[in-house]
């Protein structure tokens, strides 16, 4: 019996390491549904599909669910965070008071969040209960490092790469709806990788960076993750994200200076060796940021502005949102419903690619779940962040406080992202991402041994 529950478990590791593998290559079915349409073209905010991650979440939640039934100990049957059930009542409250008015959309959109307490409540066991945490990271590097070099790719040639089967766009500067910068008058697409626009592989590449910085400090293997560095470091680059530079200059900060500040704490003997090892990853990440500096400097020229379209659209947006929030402060205007009703707040008639979500992750929360529901999401990022605060406070090892480090900076560039754009709050890819963290997190704070 105990060998088969451990086989058991290693097969929901795989079935989670696959569903991190399928985040990168959204592959999916699109429901045909009146929705999809109902904003006068096709929108992926208002549609509902079944993605190859959802197929991969829930085979490794089937094979975790007996090892959790067959015996359940107290520690196990604890809620690593009461934030989130907390949340989910709330969001069925907000159906149940909507329930004349309630759309399919309503009714999908509860159900993704849910399958997202899941993919938390995954990552929470399996970093709890196995040592899938170093096999986890490397994945993660090796496929933001291939999304990387497509990318660059993408952008060297100015085309798609003929990748579609795995979820790569059609890409041409002359396509209407491709994300593009214009420099010297001349269009260029940015770097998408197989995601469905740049700012999300962008997320992706800023978690991939800090993986590799991480792996580069704490492994033996340093050429290779001083080149993983380099590459998405690059990758991030063609993304042309000003959000995403944002996020990672601040978690840099945040990672190198706090590291070093330990470092003088320490022994004479361990702040020589924190120091040099410290001194490597900071070396190698800046000669990183130099050349990605050096080699598309005339096209980062153009992101230098905050008065260009896209920063005026978002102020639109969020104006937008602002007068959803008025009028609904309490259970706001619908759960995954704000894209529908964007015509109704605007004084300005919109295009069907007008039409899109509103450009800040707790805007858009307090404008479809009311300002309750954006409140308790607040509390579960901060409550997250304060537990890995609590563990860097503890007199740890070297490599625990770089783990925990690791998170605390991912999650505030999170925040920062969040700020800017929407995709954490509407898109498959960075909704996983996001609650998977938050469940790691859950996991690694709790245990009192950081992890394996």
């Amino acid at each position: 019996m105990f060998e088969k529950k451990i086989n058991k478990l290693n097969i929901a590791q795989i079935f989670f390491l696959l569903f991190l593998a399928s985040l990168f290559f959204p592959i999916r079915y699109v429901f045909p549904t009146k929705e999809a349409f109902q904003t006068g073209a096709y929108s992926d905010f208002t549609s509902i599909s079944l993605y190859l991650s959802d197929i991969f979440l829930i085979l490794t939640t089937l094979f975790i669910l007996p090892l959790k039934s067959s015996k359940l100990s107290q520690e196990d049957l604890k809620i690593a965070n009461l934030g989130l059930p907390i949340f989910l009542i709330w969001l069925i409250l907000g159906i149940i008071f909507k329930l004349r008015t309630n759309s399919s959309l309503n009714y999908w959109f509860l159900l993704k969040y849910l399958e997202l307490a899941v993919s938390y409540g995954t990552a929470y066991y399996l970093f709890s209960k196995t040592t899938i945490k170093g096999l986890f990271l490397k994945s993660f590097v090796f496929f933001a490092t291939f999304e990387s070099i497509l990318a660059l790719w993408q952008f060297f040639n100015q085309k798609s790469l003929g990748l579609g089967k795995i979820g790569e766009q059609v890409l041409s500067p002359h396509l209407q709806g491709i994300a593009k910068i214009v420099s010297d008058g001349t269009a260029y697409i940015r770097g998408y990788g197989t995601f469905p626009h740049p700012n999300l592989l962008s997320a992706f590449l800023v978690v991939g960076v800090f993986f590799s910085i991480y792996l580069l400090i704490n492994s033996k293997n340093k050429l290779l993750y001083n080149l993983a560095i380099l590459i998405n470091t690059l990758g991030l680059t063609v993304t042309f994200s000003r959000a995403a530079y944002l996020a990672l200059a601040i978690g840099l900060v945040m990672f190198f200076y706090y590291t070093l500040v330990i470092a003088r704490s320490a022994s004479d003997e361990a702040i020589s060796h924190q120091k040099k090892i410290a001194s490597v990853a900071l070396a190698m990440t800046a000669m990183a940021i130099l050349a990605s500096f050096i080699l598309f400097h005339p096209y980062l020229s153009t992101r230098a502005t905050i008065s260009d379209s896209a920063s005026l659209e978002r102020i639109f947006y969020a104006k937008l949102g602002l007068q959803m929030i008025k009028e609904n402060p309490v259970f706001g205007i619908g759960i995954g419903e704000s894209v529908l009703h964007m015509q109704q707040f605007s004084y300005l008639r919109l295009w069907p690619w007008q039409i899109q979500p509103i450009h800040n992750y707790f805007l858009l929360a307090a404008a479809e779940l009311g300002i309750p529901g954006a409140l308790i999401l607040i509390s579960i990022f901060l409550s997250h962040l304060w537990g890995l605060v609590k563990k860097l406070k503890s007199p740890i090892s070297f490599e625990l406080t770089t783990y925990y480090l690791l998170f605390t900076t991912i999650l505030c560039a999170f925040l920062v992202l969040m700020q800017f754009d929407h995709y954490f709050y509407t898109l498959q890819q960075t909704q996983m991402l996001l609650w998977v963290i938050l469940g790691i997190i859950a996991a690694e704070t709790k245990n009192p041994q950081g992890g394996d």
